[in-house]
Order: structure tokens, then sequence, then C-alpha cells
């Protein structure tokens, strides 16, 4: 298994792109017409996006993935987190969030959007540099 010291970059990435991704959802994601959206209500109906041809939300999934993979299969690994960030900027493309009686029309991007792919992208980089690292012999 490999293990990451604590202080390397690739672990500090993994950690820090975590945190964003926890404070991301406290943060407003989207600014629309009919008011601002939290971070975790993206969260929590993110997943819906998959009828209306938004995948970004899945982003999540595979970069979770590629974490969970990165010691014992690094290259599928790598690949799940590089194609995971690029999941991921399918968000930029988002004009709408569709509802019952009317869709929200997006006019900004809020700290939580910002702080939610910056998360993706420390992800991805800790997975890339941290896959390939060598077992430390234990004492």
């Amino acid at each position: 298994m490999i293990k990451l010291d604590w202080l390397s970059a690739p672990a500090l990435s993994l950690f820090l792109g975590g945190l964003l991704w926890v404070v991301s959802l406290t943060q407003i994601t989207f600014y629309t017409d009919q008011g601002a959206v939290m971070g975790y209500w993206v969260g929590a109906i993110g997943w819906l996006g998959f009828g209306m041809l938004q995948f970004a939300w899945y982003a999540n999934l595979l970069e979770l993935l590629a974490v969970l993979l990165m010691a014992r299969y690094p290259n599928r690994a790598m690949l799940l987190a590089v194609v995971g960030v690029v999941v991921a900027g399918h968000a930029f493309w988002f004009a709408d969030i569709p509802g019952h009686e009317i869709n929200m029309h997006i006019v900004g991007l809020g700290a939580g959007f910002w702080l939610w792919y910056a998360s993706m992208v420390l992800i991805t980089l800790g997975v890339i540099f941290g896959s390939g690292q060598p077992e430390k012999p234990e004492a």
C-alpha cells in the first residue's frame, strides 16, 4: 500500500482539496435571477442533472473513486481523476437550473463554485503525484 508522508505535496493537495470541497458546501455556488443557490443544495440534488445532460456533479464520484483506487491501481486512479476534473468543467456551461415551474437563469458564479472547482483540481493533482510515490519502509 502506498503511504503518503503527511507533509508531502500530494498529501497536502488531497487534504486541501477535501477541505475546500467541504467549505464549498457552505458557500453560494450560483447567483440566479431568482436568488442565490447554496453549495449544499447543489450537492444534494446535483445527481438529478443526469436527466438534463448536466454531468458536473458526477465529478465528485470520479474524484472520490480515484482517491480510493490510487494505492492499488495508480494508472486507473490518475485516469479517473483527470476525467473527473474534465467532467467538473462541464459546470462552466450551465446557463439555467431547471425547476418545477420556472428555470432559474444563472447570472454569476459564487465562491462555492470556485472552491468546489479548485477542490477538484487539487484532488486530481494529489492523485496524479501521489499515485507514483514509492512505499516507505516501516521502521
